[in-house]
């Protein structure tokens, strides 16, 4: 079938979910999820060097400069701020993990997704801004060396991370929302 013949196939911006865990916790710890692609999702640049010489310029492309931008969103107490401030403030490095759950195979517990996978300092951490109560900052993340590419399985990220990236815009039946704890009764 020629290119011209097949169908545009179109990823969800929305399933690009990044995952991250600090080069300072224990091995054991999983990846915590903390928010989807930011608008300016990441650049991969070169440094350029121009050399003069008496006719032309000639171009040179140098070293690799990576970064990502992403929507962090967190609550408080779920403790996602502060490791980005620990981070920041201590210099620690993220490992940062960008899973593309457009493209999740195989059945629970063993799926897979592709990934990338960067680690990451924080030059920047800026202040959080309040939507309705959930906080959410554009964070970039600077990545040291070149991000790498490959399969990740879902047993590395935090329970139910697969499912939660999966849900974000899905519909719930009544029966599915809800505090288990709730006091509340029905007062009709």
């Amino acid at each position: 079938m020629s290119v011209l013949n097949k169908t545009v196939k179109v990823d969800a911006a929305n399933k690009y979910i990044y995952f991250m865990k600090l080069d300072d916790e224990p091995l054991a710890n999983k990846a915590i999820m903390i928010g989807l692609q930011g608008q300016t999702s990441g650049t991969n640049t070169r440094q350029l060097q121009t050399i003069q010489t008496k006719t032309l310029d000639l171009k040179i492309a140098g070293s690799v400069n990576q970064q990502r931008t992403v929507l962090v969103y967190f609550q408080p107490g779920d403790g996602i701020w502060d490791k980005l401030y620990h981070a920041w403030k201590d210099q620690v490095v993220i490992h940062l993990f960008r899973l593309d759950l457009n493209e999740i195979s195989g059945d629970k517990p063993n799926r897979q997704v592709p990934y990338e996978y960067s680690q990451c300092i924080i030059a920047t951490l800026p202040q959080t801004e309040t939507l309705n109560g959930v906080y959410q900052s554009s964070v970039q993340f600077e990545v040291q060396g070149i991000a790498q590419t490959g399969t990740t399985t879902e047993d590395q990220y935090e329970e139910n991370a697969f499912d939660l990236g999966e849900k974000l815009y899905d519909a719930l039946q009544p029966n599915a929302v809800g505090d288990s704890n709730a006091k509340q009764t029905d007062t009709h």
